[in-house]
């Protein structure tokens, strides 16, 4: 009886230990990155941010900030509930609560705050409603065409000054962000120098065109175009 009474002993004092390092992590780890994440969901990435080495590094400072704010702010209170995970139990409810407030609503709202604040900075004469406009994810205006694209035709100038392109339909396909722009149009047409469709390349099964290079790319209906 006495094995068995310890054996569920420290097995509870397991889940209590895990629960008081997730605590412990969600705290001092999760609010920068929701603070950085609630910035570049209002004003766009920096170019900067563009490493994941910075995004995470500034993350856990972002992070590191909270934590002593919370510290601060709450004192005994808080490193209390942390040192001691027993007191979790007293009323989960409410700890539930104040996790959330702590780790995912108060960094939420510090990043609307200081971008409210940079962007009445910037731009005084302009009305707040409008800074609210959130940053489109699409990274280049090529994913931007080619995920609105209905069936239709394609071609392309290249930096020689060629004509060359043809329908793309069902079977067609556009690459998107980050590899190159490429495009594989279902049916190769026959273009003359004006960039006039004449007919279909008989036989045709398709054709891939590298468009990172380009001139111009120009997307038309799915009426044959002259």
């Amino acid at each position: 009886m006495l094995a068995v009474l310890l054996v569920d002993l420290s097995v509870g004092l397991m889940l209590l230990s895990g629960w008081q390092q997730a605590l412990t992590v969600l705290l001092t780890v999760i609010p920068g990155f929701v603070y950085q994440g609630a910035r570049a969901h209002f004003r766009g990435p920096t170019p900067d941010e563009r490493e994941i080495g910075v995004r995470i590094l500034r993350a856990l400072a972002l992070s590191g900030i909270f934590a002593l704010l919370y510290v601060g702010v709450l004192g005994s209170s808080l490193t209390s509930k942390l040192s001691d995970p027993v007191k979790y139990l007293d009323n989960p409810h409410w700890s539930a609560l104040w996790a959330f407030l702590m780790v995912f609503a108060i960094p939420f709202l510090a990043a609307l705050i200081v971008h409210l604040w940079s962007s009445r900075r910037q731009s005084p004469g302009v009305h707040w409603s409008k800074f609210f406009r959130v940053y489109n994810p699409v990274p280049t205006a090529w994913d931007f065409a080619n995920t609105r694209l209905e069936p239709g035709f394609v071609r392309v100038l290249t930096k020689e000054g060629l004509w060359i392109g043809g329908y793309a339909g069902e079977q067609s396909f556009f690459t998107s962000y980050p590899e190159s722009r490429e495009v594989f149009v279902e049916e190769a047409w026959v273009i003359d120098n004006d960039g006039e469709f004449k007919e279909p390349i008989s036989a045709s099964a398709g054709m891939w065109v590298r468009c990172d290079d380009a001139q111009l790319v120009q997307f038309l209906r799915p009426v044959p175009p002259t």
